[in-house]
């Protein structure tokens, strides 16, 4: 596999005019977070069964293949902890390659407060809609059909929909950040908020890499380092982030305008993230979503198609037009490209005779889907998880998309699904509603 040298990357033109992009240290924010636990005293569980996410294979030159070829699957390798995201770890990014290594000290304990009472009795009243006890129903309202899945902790606190749910290395707290104006961390041994922060602004994303947590707020990135402490403002951003990622040593931001913010990350302590361009006038409208496959970057948008982007140059080399409707989420899965849409359908690409790519299946689903979510199970075998508008997700099989089981949300819509170490599922919806689930069946 060939990986592109950003010692020899010459940054593409500025669509920028001029303004000023920088980095600037706020010391507020990590005031709130730290004193976090200790690292030490880690134990060496052995491999985990449970891949973070479904990759993007290195055969064919990182290219989807031609209709006819056969499905496959392979699993992502982890990374190392380090107190700064490296070149080289956003380029193994770029092939799915994100570290599933965490502190052994977290647990989701069975003193959880809002674990499930009972895995088998579902609340008939939640079920339809009008339970008037909540949280303190006997009762389970979140539910699932998969066998040897279940719920092992509710985590209440949010007051509107989930944009984002982070696990960084090295850390022993979730994050989450909410379009309510909030950033909340809990801890991983009691379940309960350790913090909130005030953001003072909406929420529209949050991811992690590394040690590094990165929350997308209006016209700004916020940048922070579990391990260090560091805390960054990336300046810049021209509108509401709502998506972000991470591929060949580059973030890459997403935003209410349409336009694209890219950053180099470095080795230098001091100064970890490099501005190198916006990416301006290719989508019209909103970027709700993005994927890294090979060396292409995959942008959604809510102006129906998606973008095809050269990792090496940034330039846009194709535009997808399938969709009828916003596209909301992306996943990459051995040389082929699954968008999902509001349009009701979730599509899988590959590469034509001509190498332009086209869709060889179209999945119907009768109403919206939200958001995918690909890993590979305890016996290597690729399951996907696929969100829709009525509060229900679905988890198939590939290639076939034969539906192993669902899980129930009532009316809640599932707008975030992070998948994390050692079997654990994260699930937030439009109420601000997380879930913490254990796909091992076990609680970790």
């Amino acid at each position: 596999m060939c990986f592109y040298s950003m010692s020899y990357y010459k940054a593409p033109r500025r669509y920028s005019n001029g303004r000023n992009f920088g980095v600037e240290t706020h010391q507020g924010f990590a005031a709130d977070i730290v004193p976090r636990r200790p690292y030490g005293n880690r134990m060496n569980k052995g491999p985990n069964k449970w891949s973070r996410n479904l990759v993007w294979t290195a055969s064919d030159d990182n290219m989807p293949r031609k209709n006819g070829s056969t499905y496959g699957s392979t699993k992502p390798q982890g990374s190392g902890t380090s107190a700064n995201v490296s070149e080289q770890q956003m380029k193994n990014a770029a092939h799915g390659q994100r570290g599933s290594s965490v502190s052994d000290t977290r647990r989701w304990g069975s003193n959880d407060k809002g674990s499930p009472k009972s895995k088998e009795c579902v609340c008939k009243f939640w079920k339809a809609g009008n339970c008037k006890k909540g949280d303190q129903c006997s009762f389970l309202h979140s539910w699932t059909s998969l066998p040897g899945m279940v719920m092992v902790a509710a985590l209440e606190g949010h007051k509107k929909d989930l944009k984002g749910i982070a696990l960084p290395q090295g850390s022993d707290k979730l994050f989450s950040a909410s379009s309510d104006g909030t950033l909340k961390i809990w801890d991983c041994h009691t379940g309960q908020c350790a913090h909130t922060i005030n953001l003072q602004a909406e929420a529209g994303s949050l991811m992690s890499e590394g040690p590094w947590v990165f929350l997308g707020l209006p016209n700004a990135v916020k940048a922070f380092n579990v391990q260090t402490s560091k805390d960054l403002h990336l300046n810049g951003v021209v509108g509401q982030v709502r998506a972000m990622t991470v591929g060949n040593g580059m973030l890459f931001v997403g935003t209410s305008s349409g336009s694209i913010s890219v950053w180099k990350a470095t080795n230098s302590e001091s100064d970890p993230f490099t501005y190198l361009t916006s990416l301006e006038g290719h989508h019209s409208g909103e970027v709700t979503c993005f994927i890294v496959g090979g060396q292409q970057l995959y942008s959604g948008s809510v102006d129906k198609t998606i973008k095809v982007w050269d990792l090496n140059t940034l330039e846009c080399t194709t535009t997808l037009r399938q969709h009828t409707d916003t596209v909301t989420s992306l996943l990459c899965w051995d040389q082929y490209l699954i968008s999902s849409s509001l349009d009701g359908t979730i599509k899988v690409w590959a590469c034509s005779e001509n190498g332009s790519l086209k869709v060889t299946n179209t999945r119907r689903q009768g109403q919206s889907v939200h958001t995918l979510s690909g890993i590979t199970d305890a016996e290597d075998k690729p399951i996907v998880f696929c969100s829709y508008e009525n509060g229900t997700v679905s988890i198939c099989d590939l290639p076939s998309f034969e539906e192993r089981g669902k899980m129930f949300f009532s009316t809640n819509t599932v707008g975030t699904i992070t998948i994390g170490p050692d079997g654990l599922l994260f699930t937030g919806d439009k109420s601000g509603k997380l879930r913490v689930w254990s796909l091992a069946g076990t609680k970790v």
